[in-house]
């Protein structure tokens, strides 16, 4: 593709994406943040500049964004009263040799919003927690094998190389949706069973209000935890996570992503009794109570609890999706939004399955040439008004517009 697209050039950022990849493998330390070779000359590589909803990259381009740093960035870039709170308690200190108050004070603020929060730990990512919480859930049941449902992050992805079998045999990976598959592992192995690990489907995560009671069930019956997967899930679709949402209470869960937005903080939560065998596990972290996530977080509560954040995304997410999938129906292609507003899926259905992945992939080099940035899931943020959702949906249907008279859905 050409290096100036719509009006728009990005060769600065390919120019320093060339140099980078001779020092950083992908030139990223995030996959799902990589540019696409495919899309050279118009997709950003780097991202300089945020405000509100917006970003702006290295060649100074702006775009509305509905990547949101993959979801991290709940309220807004630069939102002020985070990055003040940030800019005090760096006045004080970021890392000591004991720790800060505010550990406790964000803590006991946390097992008054979320459902099984009876204690609570603080870590730096979400994959992290996941981990320290299959790994408390084998120390509290002294079994091994843990059922996993969908992605939890790097560290607890055991299907791919660099994994010895030992460890993945301790894993055993299952679909959402239906409990059958895990009624029968239980059945097969009633004694070897840890726990039931999950993390929502976003495009019918509307099946968890049975699928979730079901492995609740399942999990009781069989002296097995519940864990849920609340990375991206928590501050969204509800403060506390899917487990307020679908009224189900797992053992243990994990959030991340919305707690602090964007600064690097999560935490994972649960029963007292099995969180307290944290310290026979030993899962210590140096960085796991630095005052500058917990001031961020700290502040993100007190947005959450003035305002109504929740309800604004779902608000601007169901606008997003409306006006996106009426302008699909219009124009008879086979593409739409998925699942709950707040953290829907963008899915193409061609019928020949094979080419939904180009047709992706064209269409984000549309959207982008129009100053618009989506992701597989696109997120809605506190920042985003009803004006940027209307541009985005008339971004979004523009370039389907233009991919359908290219007769690229025939």
């Amino acid at each position: 593709m050409s290096s100036t697209s719509g009006g728009r050039c990005v060769e600065g950022s390919w120019r320093l994406y060339d140099r980078a990849v001779k020092v950083i493998p992908m030139a990223t330390q995030t996959h799902s943040k990589a540019p696409r070779e495919k899309l050279r000359g118009v997709e950003p590589c780097f991202i300089v500049r945020g405000e509100g909803c917006r970003v702006w990259d290295l060649d100074g381009n702006e775009y509305i964004d509905l990547r949101n740093a993959l979801g991290p960035v709940t309220l807004g870039y630069r939102f002020p009263a985070v990055d003040e709170a940030i800019r005090r308690q760096l006045e004080n200190g970021v890392l000591f040799s004991y720790p800060h108050p505010l550990e406790v004070e964000v803590a006991e603020r946390l097992v008054k919003l979320i459902p099984c929060a009876e204690r609570v730990r603080f870590l730096k990512t979400g994959g992290e927690a996941m981990a320290a919480t299959h790994r408390l859930a084998r120390a509290f049941t002294g079994r091994d094998l843990i059922l996993t449902c969908g992605y939890h992050g790097w560290v607890n992805t055991t299907s791919r190389l660099g994994v010895p079998e030992p460890i993945r045999s301790t894993y055993r990976a299952l679909p959402w949706g239906d409990a059958t598959p895990y009624a029968e592992a239980f059945k097969a192995s009633p004694k070897e069973i840890a726990a039931v690990s999950v993390a929502c489907s976003y495009a019918d995560i509307e099946k968890g209000h049975t699928f979730l009671a079901d492995l609740r069930e399942l999990t009781e019956r069989y002296g097995a935890l519940l864990i849920f997967d609340e990375i991206v899930t928590g501050f969204r679709l509800r403060v506390g996570g899917a487990q307020e949402y679908f009224g189900v209470t797992p053992d243990l869960a994990v959030f991340s992503k919305g707690i602090a937005n964007g600064v690097p903080l999560s935490c994972y939560v649960g029963r007292a009794e099995v969180m307290e065998r944290v310290k026979e596990v030993v899962i210590s972290s140096t960085f796991g109570g630095d005052t500058l996530g917990l001031a961020a977080a700290r502040a993100v509560l007190d947005v959450y609890e003035r305002e109504d954040v929740i309800g604004t995304f779902w608000k601007r997410g169901r606008q997003l999706h409306e006006g996106f999938n009426e302008r699909c129906r219009r124009l008879g292609v086979p593409v739409g939004f998925r699942g709950l507003p707040p953290t829907g899926q963008l899915v193409f259905e061609h019928p020949d399955a094979g080419r939904n992945g180009d047709l992706f992939l064209r269409f984000n080099a549309e959207v982008l040439k129009r100053g618009v940035i989506i992701y597989t899931v696109c997120y809605p943020n506190y920042s985003h008004t009803e004006a940027d959702i209307d541009e985005a949906v008339e971004v979004m249907g523009e370039a389907l517009e233009v991919m359908k008279t290219e007769g690229l859905f025939d």
